[in-house]
């Protein structure tokens, strides 16, 4: 038996030496002075608190929306943080990001001309509409996959060449929790969520032998105006099951995601559902740490996970005879 156990450390020990040496080195940021910044989704909630953290770190940000009035707010606060008010450039471009890519094309080449090449892209535009899939409105899940996916891969693909290019640059990627296990009500939004990491793992994987990193972030829910709108169509199931995460602060988020990019991090998470999610079935290889304890972790946290699912489903089951009941009387 004592071998049987030398023998598995050893194999765990050897299997962590090969990672760490295959992998590409992380890179280091301590902070974003004199980089250029841009923030989809920058006028509020997580996106806003994203673009705070990266001009208190020194960054000349542009923030990107549709709503001027909210830009104009947003810019004013964003300023306010600023340590070097007189050398920071801090600006915003209205656009719809789902737009025709000459359009996100001739606005992000404007962008880098008034602030310079842009360092690091934070993609948070997205927004949620709740619902049993089959009674959602079809144009309602075309918005959500056009805006969540389309209106991450659109800038992605403007700001890769030019990042690789300089062979330098963040990217960072707002998907959810929901991108890592199907959940009641959240269907169509889920699917461009899930679109969102497809993407974000493919090219993490092209982006190896070059200095460019990309950051998945996978927040729960966050209180900001998009949850808000979020909860006017979400059904009971789904608040009861999404809120077993706990409620996050957009401030909190911002501020990790782009301190978790600056460091390296494949994956950025704000929970232990997000710990647990990522590490059973994040597709990228962050470290050896994670593949060991994905290793050694795997049976038992798989046995957790399927606790929770039944319990989402017992969930489910519970809604779905109440309103049966409902209908009875």
């Amino acid at each position: 038996m004592f071998l049987y156990i030398f023998l598995f450390l050893l194999v765990l020990c050897a299997l962590g030496l090969a990672i760490h040496f295959s992998l590409d080195k992380k890179i280091y940021y301590k902070d974003l002075k004199g980089k250029h910044v841009v923030i989809t989704g920058g006028s509020s909630g997580i996106g806003k608190a994203a673009a705070v953290e990266a001009a208190k770190l020194g960054a000349h940000v542009t923030v990107i929306g549709r709503d001027v009035a909210k830009l104009t707010s947003a810019v004013n606060e964003i300023v306010s943080h600023c340590p070097d008010k007189t050398n920071q450039k801090v600006q915003y471009a209205a656009l719809d990001v789902t737009s025709d890519y000459n359009a996100i094309e001739k606005c992000f080449s404007s962008i880098e001309e008034k602030s310079g090449p842009i360092f690091m892209l934070v993609n948070c535009a997205g927004m949620c509409i709740c619902g049993q899939f089959e009674k959602m409105k079809i144009e309602d899940i075309k918005q959500m996959v056009d805006l969540n996916y389309f209106g991450t891969a659109y800038p992605t693909r403007y700001v890769l060449p030019g990042m690789k290019a300089r062979d330098e640059g963040l990217i960072v990627f707002v998907s959810s929790e929901a991108a890592l296990i199907g959940i009641y009500g959240y269907s169509a939004y889920s699917a461009g969520k899930w679109a969102v990491r497809g993407l974000a793992e493919s090219v993490i994987m092209e982006l190896v032998g070059t200095k460019v990193r990309l950051t998945v972030a996978f927040p729960p829910d966050t209180d900001t105006p998009g949850l808000k709108n979020e909860d006017l169509t979400k059904p009971e199931e789904t608040k009861l099951i999404s809120g077993s995460a706990g409620l996050h602060s957009a401030d909190d988020v911002g501020k990790q995601m782009i301190h978790d990019a600056l460091v390296g991090k494949t994956y950025s998470v704000y929970s232990v559902s997000g710990t647990l999610l990522t590490t059973l079935f994040g597709g990228s290889i962050e470290n050896a740490f994670q593949v060991v304890l994905q290793v050694v972790s795997m049976g038992f946290l798989r046995i957790i996970m399927v606790g929770i699912i039944l319990s989402f489903n017992n969930i489910v089951r519970n809604g779905l005879k109440k309103k049966n009941d409902v209908k009875t009387k």
